[in-house]
């Protein structure tokens, strides 16, 4: 059997998965030929690999709302029987640009914090307000909120409040990077956040880049210069995922943050190279037999520091 080894820059991880848990090879060949493409079709693929049965024995409970904003709102998968249980929390925050996306689809997201439930977590997955009616700090003050609530009130669902992992895709892994990058949007409820998962952000890697729907006039805010320094001198665990064909805005993000933050040895963050995967499938693979993101994700959660260990 075939193992791929997928090592994190600067030696901080390595993980290693089995031929059996990569791309369908019927799979990975439409995803090569698609290439580049923003093509969300192509991602639908998965859908159909993901097992009926995993939605039994699942408690959702839907749009919860976390502040005043129609958008303020956040979904929770528990386990039927969790509650007295102290799991960890996965919260994910949903890309689309900064202008759009959802929560909740026929799908995906679902797929990822059901994912969760079935790996031994309680699953968080918020809606946030959205540009350009709502441009920075809008997104990442939303996402302190919904931390808070998860803290305040994730112990009734089974979840451990003490040991909450943010995950985002796209413009969500941005959001989720600006939380850990920008001391000054969090608050008491930082404490409660052990880890932060980015896949597929995208951040400005060259000067005069046009202006952002989200982050606006303010070239710092969106570049990855400044987000390096910023991720270097955040407090928490870094993991960073990225698809062979991510459209090149991720690709570069992705080069320029791995080897910027691996500059300082000890906060390089573990990451993997998604094969076969483009910038929609990477997502849309979570839960399925393909575990190339999974495998190492779940090992690098279950390292994490505990509550005693990890400062704000």
């Amino acid at each position: 059997m075939k193992t791929v080894l997928i090592a994190a820059a600067c030696g901080s991880a390595a993980f290693a998965t089995t031929g059996s848990a990569q791309v369908p090879p019927d799979i990975a060949a439409k995803v090569r030929a698609a290439g580049q493409a923003m093509d969300p079709t192509i991602s639908q693929l998965y859908a159909p690999m993901f097992p009926k049965e995993a939605w039994a024995g699942v408690s959702i409970e839907r749009d919860i709302a976390y502040g005043a904003d129609p958008l303020q709102k956040l979904d929770v998968y528990t386990p039927d029987g969790a509650q007295g249980a102290k799991r960890p929390v996965l919260l994910f925050v949903h890309g689309g640009g900064f202008t759009r996306g959802d929560k909740h689809g026929g799908f995906y997201p679902d797929n990822i914090t059901l994912w969760a439930v079935r790996s031994g977590m309680v699953g968080v997955n918020i809606d946030y307000r959205l540009a350009p009616k709502d441009p920075w700090p809008a997104g990442v003050k939303d996402l302190a909120s919904a931390i808070a609530w998860t803290r305040a009130n994730i112990a009734r669902y089974g979840g451990d409040p003490d040991r909450i992992v943010l995950f985002g895709h796209s413009a969500g892994a941005n959001h989720v990077a600006d939380y850990a990058a920008h001391p000054q949007v969090r608050g008491p409820e930082a404490s409660s956040v052990r880890g932060v998962i980015m896949l597929s952000p995208a951040y400005s890697t060259s000067p005069g880049a046009r202006p952002n729907a989200y982050y606006g006039e303010d070239a710092d805010l969106g570049s990855a210069s400044g987000q390096i320094t910023r991720l270097t001198a955040s407090p928490y665990a870094l993991f960073y995922g990225y698809a062979e064909f991510d459209p090149p805005p991720m690709k570069a993000t992705a080069a320029a943050v791995i080897e910027g933050v691996c500059r300082t040895r000890s906060r390089c963050p573990a990451s993997v190279e998604l094969k076969d995967s483009n910038h929609f499938s990477e997502g849309m693979a979570i839960g399925t037999p393909d575990q190339q993101l999974t495998a190492p994700l779940l090992k690098w959660i279950e390292a994490l520091p505990g509550p005693s260990r990890a400062k704000p």
